[in-house]
C-alpha cells in the first residue's frame, strides 16, 4: 500500500474502506500462527484474508498508509 487509504468509522470496533478494499476490526480469533488474538484489530482485505494485526489501531493503521477518521 503507497498511498493513504481513508477508513471510516463502523463502529467503535471496526473500520472499513468505502471501496471496501480494507477492514480493519477487533477480533478474538487465532493468529495464522495460531496464537490467540484476544481482542487485537486485525486488517483484511476484500475478500476476508488477514493481512495484519496489532494491539493498537493507529499502530496498525499507521504501517498500512490508513487514514482513521
Amino acid at each position: 500500500m503507497s498511498t493513504l487509504v481513508k477508513m471510516a468509522s463502523v463502529s467503535d470496533t471496526e473500520w472499513r474502506a468505502p471501496d471496501g478494499e480494507y477492514v480493519m476490526r477487533r477480533e478474538n480469533g487465532l493468529t495464522p500462527n495460531g496464537n490467540p488474538l484476544n481482542g487485537r484489530w486485525v486488517l483484511r482485505d476484500a475478500g476476508g484474508a488477514f493481512l495484519d494485526f496489532d494491539r493498537y489501531s493507529n499502530d496498525l493503521a499507521e504501517r498500512h498508509n490508513l487514514r482513521l477518521h
